[in-house]
């Protein structure tokens, strides 16, 4: 891995921890220093002030320290994993390995095997920080889940789908873009497991190998438990970018709908009724748009799930012009290849400049460098009015482009986010809404 400044995401850890911490009465067994769990619980809350889970923002750990590091700390695990099954109440219970007992080499499957009465289900994944990064940590997680945990069922329910793909915390708005999807579908008549909102049970959870499909809103992150659910469970899957506004929902819903086989005159039904009520609200607001001069140039910076359906938005649905987009996730090459070739299917009105890059300062440097307003030549296009969508420490970059800022992208710390959310319909007005007052702020 390059080196990377402020970064954006934390440890294989982080994300896995994040994802129990979203699943309903989940607790996960730390098996390692007591310094990795603090850590990520901090790293978590940089995600608009994720907060504590199921257990709050405590979760048991082995505390392993030196006299474990040299001979051992099996029987240390052991002795967690009956303490937290004693005092601790949990629908499930996922023990979870660190840096530090991975490289011991830990015999944790054995412990696991000597662990004889088992009352509740006590999944292991193997989560190493230096194996991958956060969102990668939620893959593995979820595929964790279909492996170990959800039944396979030889029936399925048409109209049932999974939802997967945005990562809690580290997709900020996770829960409130999982609200807005599963309401859409619901409109059509499709019932939908979103894993981490609020009414979801480990009910849900054990039914999501019944589902008819799988939805992954990323391009990455989340497919390969989608796989590892189509070659066990037999769930096919679709794979999509995550819909912001009316013109990207109507057509998520129309290729769900035609996936299902769900009758197209409900759908139309549906989808106008959405569409007409999305254009009143923007009617609302048209004079201000257009007295105000609202168009701006913008740069969009965020992980690979976000990026591209930011700048899709901006550009498709309220005609703003994206510049640059940065994607700040560390890719290998096939990674990057696959979100360029999610690029070139999108349609702008002025093709973007892509660019992967994860260090914050490099940013900044690679505008300055490559837009001539920031050169000595007298003649240039300016790249004015100018606003940044990115997380919280762009906000320097905006003060230097002299334009309005939102944060949309990990780590949000200047606003806290309970159920607000961008996808759908109602997103993509309360980002609407959110673009307009950054701007009128402070007049």
């Amino acid at each position: 891995m390059a080196h990377v400044e402020r970064p954006r995401f934390s440890c294989m850890l982080g994300g896995v921890l994040a994802t129990l911490s979203a699943l309903p009465k989940t607790i996960p067994i730390i098996h390692g220093a007591q310094g990795c769990a603090g850590t990520l619980a901090g790293a978590m809350s940089l995600g608009g002030y994720f907060g504590g889970g199921y257990c709050g923002d405590a979760a048991p750990s082995s505390n392993v320290g030196e006299p474990e590091i040299i001979f051992g700390g099996s029987a240390k695990l052991k002795e967690e994993i009956k303490n937290t099954f004693e005092i601790m109440e949990g629908d499930l219970f996922v023990l979870t390995t660190t840096c530090m007992t991975d490289i011991i080499g830990d015999d944790v499957k054995g412990v696991l095997n000597e662990i004889e009465e088992r009352e509740k289900p006590l999944l292991f994944i193997d989560s190493g920080g230096f194996k991958g990064n956060s969102y990668y940590g939620y893959s593995k997680m979820m595929e964790e889940l279909f492996h170990q945990y959800i039944p396979k069922s030889k029936t399925k329910r048409k109209n049932l789908v999974n939802l997967l793909g945005l990562v809690p915390a580290y997709d900020p708005y996770f829960r409130g873009d999982l609200e807005e999807i599963r309401r859409i579908l619901s409109l059509i008549g499709v019932e939908a497991n979103t894993f981490f909102t609020n009414d979801q049970t480990q009910k849900n959870i054990l039914s999501a190998g019944e589902a008819a499909l799988n939805i992954v809103f990323s391009r990455l992150y989340g497919v390969e438990a989608a796989r590892t659910a189509e070659d066990s469970h037999g769930i096919d899957c679709l794979v999509t970018d995550l819909p912001i506004g009316n013109r990207a929902t109507v057509e998520f819903v129309r290729q769900v709908a035609e996936i299902l086989g769900i009758d197209n005159v409900k759908v139309d039904r549906v989808l106008h009724q959405e569409t007409e009520n999305f254009y009143k609200y923007i009617d609302r607001v048209t004079n201000l748009i257009a007295d105000f001069d609202f168009q701006n140039y913008v740069v969009v910076i965020a992980n690979a799930t976000e990026a591209l359906p930011y700048a899709k938005y901006l550009d498709n649905e309220i005609g703003w012009i994206p510049g640059y987009i940065f994607v700040t996730d560390d890719l290998a090459e096939e990674q990057k290849q696959v979100i360029k070739d999610a690029f070139e299917r999108i349609e702008f009105s002025k093709k973007p400049e892509l660019v992967f890059e994860t260090d914050t300062y490099r940013i900044q440097q690679y505008i300055e460098q490559n837009n001539p307003q920031f050169k000595s030549d007298p003649y240039y296009e300016t790249f004015a009015p100018a606003f940044v969508l990115g997380s919280t420490i762009d906000r320097k970059l905006a003060d230097t482009l002299n334009g309005p800022f939102l944060s949309v992208s990990f780590p949000v710390i200047n606003r806290i986010i309970l159920s607000k959310g961008y996808a759908g319909f109602k997103g993509g007005l309360s980002l609407l809404e959110d673009l307009i007052s950054a701007q009128i702020t402070g007049r």
